[in-house]
């Protein structure tokens, strides 16, 4: 075909015809969208289910002695702590806008200081392993002094407490704590004199 020919085939074509690219309808573009949201919110649901429960199950337990000697390690880290109760204070108190008591735990001669928020458990008694969950704070701005406690400028800061009678109480965590507990528990020298 020659370039002459082109004006003839032109003349061919309706005058009328549009070929203008047109949108897309918007209906079609909202249908895919939608099922689109809905996968992406699902998938958002499962990941943070996932990751509460393998955080959750991350904790790892200490014993009292364990813990001070990794103090520094574990500063800022949520741990659960082990050992048996040497002291404790009948009195609850106010503390950061919250009511809690305060005692120590001790396991093989090291004492550690803890402010507890929130409930006691019932079987919370002297010589009875306990498992606390929370983490180190620095006490040096508190007034406060622990009976037979470490009095060593660091608390132990925990929100939840399970006694080796709890039912939450898992039997490897028992005997974790055994060399911690009996009716005499193992507090440090310093201490046993107070």
């Amino acid at each position: 075909m020659a370039v002459d020919d082109l004006g003839d085939y032109d003349s061919d074509l309706p005058d009328d015809l549009d070929l203008t690219p047109r949108p897309r309808d918007a209906e079609k573009r909202g249908s895919r969208l939608i099922p689109s949201l809905v996968i992406a919110a699902v998938l958002g649901v499962v990941a943070f289910v996932l990751f509460q429960g393998l955080s959750g199950a991350t904790l790892f337990v200490r014993t009292a002695d364990t813990a001070v000697e990794q103090r520094d390690e574990l500063s800022g880290r949520t741990f659960r702590l082990t050992g048996s109760p040497i002291a404790v204070s009948d009195d609850e108190f106010e503390f950061n806008n919250n009511t809690a008591v305060r005692f120590s735990i001790a396991c093989d001669g090291t004492a550690v200081d803890v402010i507890h928020i929130g409930n006691v458990a019932e079987s919370f008694q002297l010589g009875v392993p306990v498992v606390l969950e929370g983490q180190w704070s620095d006490g040096s701005n508190l007034d406060v002094t622990w009976e037979r406690g470490a009095n060593d400028g660091f608390y132990f800061e925990s929100d939840r407490m399970l006694v080796e009678h709890d039912n939450e109480y898992r039997e490897d965590r028992v005997e974790q704590a055994a060399s911690c507990g009996d009716e005499s528990p193992d507090a440090p020298e310093s201490a046993q004199g107070s």
